[in-house]
């Protein structure tokens, strides 16, 4: 019989993302680790960038073009650091309802 995971969203994320680029696999797969599939990761593109081991320019594009085709989703900005955490396709979760800032009355 076999062995069940321990983590079957993470399996489940590690099989969508395999055509991916390794360094797209990773950013996604530090976004998983760091935020889980519904928080925000709130560091900044060089501190990830060096906790992977990369550039941070190279982080950082490969961030914009997974931002672009819906692995990750931008949720906030303090100043201008932007944070993001994964999007509806890394996830494989349908958003209902948007989450946005808005302002209060």
């Amino acid at each position: 019989m076999p062995a069940t995971s321990q983590y079957p969203e993470l399996e489940a994320l590690q099989a969508r993302i395999s055509e991916l680029s390794h360094l797209k696999q990773n950013v996604i797969m530090t976004y998983a680790i760091l935020g889980g599939l519904e928080r925000s990761v709130e560091r900044t593109a060089a501190t990830l960038a060096s906790l992977m081991g990369v550039p941070a320019p190279h982080f950082s594009r490969a961030r914009r073009e997974l931002e672009a085709d819906g692995w990750v989703e931008f949720t906030h900005a303090e100043g201008q650091v932007k944070f993001y955490r994964l999007g509806e396709r890394a996830t494989g979760r349908e958003v209902v309802v948007q989450l946005r800032n808005r302002p209060t009355a």
